[in-house]
């Protein structure tokens, strides 16, 4: 299923989302699962929870000086990955 660019993903209920050590963790509280995220993915997903998928491609393409559609595409693909875990709806 592809993200719509202009929703605002949600954290799956359960999950939450950390500093742990500088590091950005998703934890599930459901299966005891953890997931970090680098910088940049931790930086992006903050972004879409906070302000939107349209919004975030923005703001990313600004910081970066990069084409919104790589910025998309590399969102995109970064909370596919994060749903397919189950980490975010």
């Amino acid at each position: 299923m592809k993200n719509n660019p202009t929703s605002k993903p949600t954290l799956a209920s359960g999950v939450t989302l950390t500093e742990v050590s500088d590091k950005t963790v998703l934890f599930s509280t459901k299966t005891g699962d953890s997931f970090g995220l680098n910088e940049t993915a931790a930086h992006m997903l903050k972004l879409c929870l906070s302000d939107g998928v349209e919004e975030a491609v923005n703001l990313l393409s600004k910081q970066f000086d990069a084409p919104a559609e790589e910025i998309a595409q590399d969102l995109q693909e970064l909370l596919e990955g994060l749903r397919q875990a189950g980490l975010i709806e």
